[in-house]
């Protein structure tokens, strides 16, 4: 009797842990400055080119980080690593406020980069390690839509703010970011490690590594969703870096960015909330069409339709944000094994990053050569190739099965 209470009490104390990854998704994205972000680098002298370049080595700073925190993850604790995590992002929102040069942006970015891969991986897998343990794994889609339209609400809450405060000071807006980071360590701070979690006896930091990777490109299902993910996380950030140019050029005023950025937010929300309805009615093949095709043709038509329309297109953009992120995540964490289930999602967040610092830049050139219309429009065929292309791949794989 004393035991099942015990074990009750644990239980309690490791279900607590959803309330508490709502919250930490909520301070993550407690951003007052990426509604006017690409205005305040420009402000600062960058160009387009420039903007894509920083992006580029920010992502490079997460291809040379994501995995070894993965593999910390593993080895110490997700909590531990979030708590890490944490303390990045706060330096890098301070290093943000302060700098005024492409050098000391950077600076700023690798930092970031560092802390956002200290979370990445970590935070699903505690997640989902604390319903395995509870017998909830089935509640995973459902209670990451929910964590991530806590991050929107708190997104369009600080875009708002941010689209007034930047009128006066777009600089203030990272300091208030710096705040939300201090919230969100405290958040961290409140975690319960799940006991089926268990750290890695491996002691072979390489080792584990190279068996990792291994298990990402042997497992077919695996290095397919790798491979969709990192397409799909690249032309939403090249889509990302685009907009403020491209609602700029339409001629809203910067006060209005952050309202504009908020409604972006309902759309996600939206998206986010009824993934697993959604997800549940199309099944596994045209969900992913689904994600396709609104990636591909709403960029498209962004460019073709150039401001008329295009705010149309940014929310369909946005609602497959929300769609996306649950739906990709439970395909995923159904074919990874629990020691070894953070440092897989790092990979797979390895790649997606990889493949911007290859690519990105190049869009910021076209955009900057050419024009931005053309960039658009060039971006939504060039990656409605690549998705079709790993679509017809893994459809011939799984027919000669």
């Amino acid at each position: 009797m004393r035991k099942d209470k015990i074990f009750k009490k644990e239980n309690k104390k490791i279900s607590s842990n959803i309330w508490k990854f709502y919250l930490a998704n909520f301070f993550r994205e407690w951003m007052f400055i990426i509604p006017v972000v690409v205005l305040f680098w420009q402000e600062n002298g960058l160009s387009l080119t420039q903007i894509m370049l920083l992006q580029a080595l920010f992502a490079l700073s997460i291809v040379a980080f994501e995995v070894p925190t993965g593999v910390i993850a593993d080895k110490l604790g997700r909590k531990q690593s979030m708590i890490f995590g944490s303390f990045f992002l706060i330096a890098g929102s301070m290093i943000y406020g302060f700098g005024h040069n492409f050098f000391q942006f950077f600076i700023a970015e690798a930092i970031w980069g560092i802390g956002a891969c200290f979370f990445s991986g970590a935070d699903t897998a505690l997640v989902y390690d604390s319903l395995k343990q509870t017998k909830r794994e089935k509640d995973f889609k459902k209670i990451l839509g929910n964590a991530k339209s806590w991050g929107y609400l708190a997104a369009g809450i600080s875009g708002i703010i941010g689209g007034f405060v930047a009128v006066y000071s777009m600089r203030v807006n990272w300091f208030l970011t710096a705040i939300g980071m201090f919230l969100l360590l405290f958040i961290v701070l409140l975690y319960k490690e799940p006991k089926h979690f268990e750290k890695l006896q491996e002691k072979n930091y390489w080792k584990h590594t190279k068996e990792s990777f291994k298990d990402a490109f042997d497992n077919k299902n695996i290095l397919f969703l790798l491979l969709f993910y990192s397409l799909l996380a690249v032309i939403a950030r090249i889509s990302l870096w685009f907009y403020q140019p491209y609602l700029k050029a339409a001629g809203w005023d910067i006060v209005y960015f952050g309202m504009i950025w908020a409604t972006f937010t309902i759309f996600a929300i939206s998206g986010s909330k009824f993934a697993h309805n959604i997800e549940k009615y199309l099944g596994v093949s045209r969900s992913l069409w689904l994600m396709i095709i609104i990636s591909t043709f709403s960029i498209i038509f962004m460019g073709y339709w150039f401001a008329l329309f295009g705010l149309i297109f940014i929310y369909m953009q946005q609602f497959l944000r929300g769609f996306n992120g649950p739906v990709l995540s439970a395909y995923t964490n159904q074919h990874l094994s629990s020691e070894k289930r953070a440092t897989l999602l790092s990979i797979q967040s390895f790649s997606g990053n990889l493949l911007f610092v290859i690519v990105g830049p190049a869009f910021g050139w076209i955009a900057d050569t050419f024009t931005l219309k053309v960039a658009l429009i060039f971006t939504g065929v060039i990656f409605f190739v690549a998705f079709s292309s790993l679509m017809i791949w893994n459809w011939r794989r799984n027919k000669l099965k």
